[in-house]
């Protein structure tokens, strides 16, 4: 099976909603975590270069650089996430697989909590045409935090 970041879309789909236990929840919150930051990113370039915003635009160009490294990191962790799920399968459910089972949404439930801290400064401070834009990854990255914690409880 192809690593989840280089599935279409609707390769994950269907593999989300079929028989197997994973893919499942804990790598969807990691890709709301990625698109949120991906909306973050599409915030910022929708201020940098805007004379509008040229006092934003430093702050932007930041914010930019991290939103595009956490997008990265969430694709990584919707694979590890994958992987620690279907190890807790094959090693039946022992501590050592729980232990990993518990790491890798712990890590999306902190780097959403970046991104939304992120997604709240550029509503505040990027262009006003993508307000909606800002305000979706919030809700996303609230959604990322939501999922990933709820699997770190589960997996306890």
């Amino acid at each position: 099976m192809k690593q989840i970041k280089k599935q279409t879309i609707e390769y994950f789909l269907k593999n989300l909603s079929s028989k197997t236990p994973a893919p499942g929840g804990g790598s969807v919150s990691a890709l709301m975590g990625a698109c949120s930051a991906s909306l973050v990113s599409m915030v910022c370039n929708l201020t940098i270069g805007k004379k509008k915003y040229i006092g934003a635009e430093k702050e932007m160009k930041k914010i930019l650089k991290k939103a595009d490294k956490l997008r990265d990191g969430f694709l990584i962790l919707a694979e590890e996430d994958k992987k620690a799920f279907l190890g807790v399968i094959k090693n039946k459910y022992s501590k050592a697989s729980l232990k990993k089972a518990m790491a890798v949404p712990a890590k999306t439930a902190r780097l959403a909590g970046e991104v939304l801290k992120l997604a709240k400064v550029v509503l505040k401070k990027g262009n006003r045409n993508a307000i909606t834009d800002a305000k979706i990854a919030i809700d996303l990255a609230k959604l990322a935090k939501r999922g990933a914690t709820l699997n770190v409880e589960a997996n306890c």
